[in-house]
């Protein structure tokens, strides 16, 4: 059985046919989803797919790099309030994104901060993510958490000293489906696999984006999260069973489910 770690099932893309999607994704052995919640908005929607479809979806709830310039004491309340319920088993996503984010890297980074201190306060694990920005997310984290915190290092992109740097923090390394593209800009995602273990490791969707191959081109749904599993289990020479049973054993000890 799998986990999707990471996924945005409560957005409109699913409005037609979310609840044949989950019997999909359990049709193929992907047992349980976290549904990520985007602001309080994203939050509650998510918080309501998981009591809808209990002991299958769980949630969290954060502020993306992209919404860093929203994040305020009220936002902040919410999340709080949110991360109470017992289906939130993660905070975030949260982070720093140079390459597309709208504010600044310092209110990212701020932003980040506030966030990080909420999830001690309250010992949740987090969901990061980094576009061309772990020295920075690295510096934040430290500052906050000396010793490294715990989480995700979510729909990892880059190579193999990021992913060691992850892991060093105290964090799993999260792959989505950009480690199945042929790409050759992807190799550097697959060299990052090659010097990680499964116990390092989670698998994601992302969905509805960077649907994995053989399915580039259609909506990402969780059950497409097996491919990337399967082409993990190619690169570490393991069955896929194998992957399946050690990396889903990774993410139920970091969300506790």
């Amino acid at each position: 059985m799998l986990i999707d770690t990471h996924c945005h099932i409560n957005f409109r893309d699913y409005d037609l046919d979310r609840e044949s999607m989950l019997q999909r994704a359990l049709d193929n052995g992907v047992e349980k989803v976290v549904c990520i919640g985007m602001l309080p908005e994203g939050g509650r929607e998510a918080l309501a797919l998981a009591r809808k479809f209990a002991g299958r979806v769980y949630c969290s709830v954060g502020a993306h790099p992209y919404d860093a310039g929203k994040l305020d004491d009220a936002t902040l309340a919410e999340f709080r309030s949110l991360l109470s319920e017992p289906e939130m088993v993660l905070m975030g996503e949260m982070g720093v994104d140079t390459v597309k984010a709208p504010d600044p890297v310092d209110v990212q980074e701020r932003a980040f901060a506030r966030q990080l201190e909420l999830a001690g306060e309250l010992d949740l694990p987090v969901c990061i993510h980094s576009r061309d920005a772990f020295k920075q997310c690295e510096r934040v984290i430290r500052s906050v958490h000396p010793k490294g915190w715990k989480g995700f290092a979510h729909c990892f992109s880059d190579g193999p000293e990021e992913a060691l740097g992850w892991k060093e923090l105290g964090f799993k390394i999260s792959f989505a489906g950009q480690v199945t593209f042929k790409n050759k800009s992807c190799d550097v995602i697959r060299e990052a696999a090659r010097v990680l273990t499964p116990e390092d490791v989670v698998v994601e969707t992302d969905a509805p984006f960077l649907t994995p191959a053989p399915h580039r081109g259609q909506r990402n749904e969780p059950a497409f999260v097996r491919h990337t599993a399967e082409k993990l289990a190619e690169i570490w020479g393991l069955t896929p069973q194998e992957v399946f049973t050690r990396t889903t054993a990774t993410a139920r000890a970091v969300l506790g489910i």
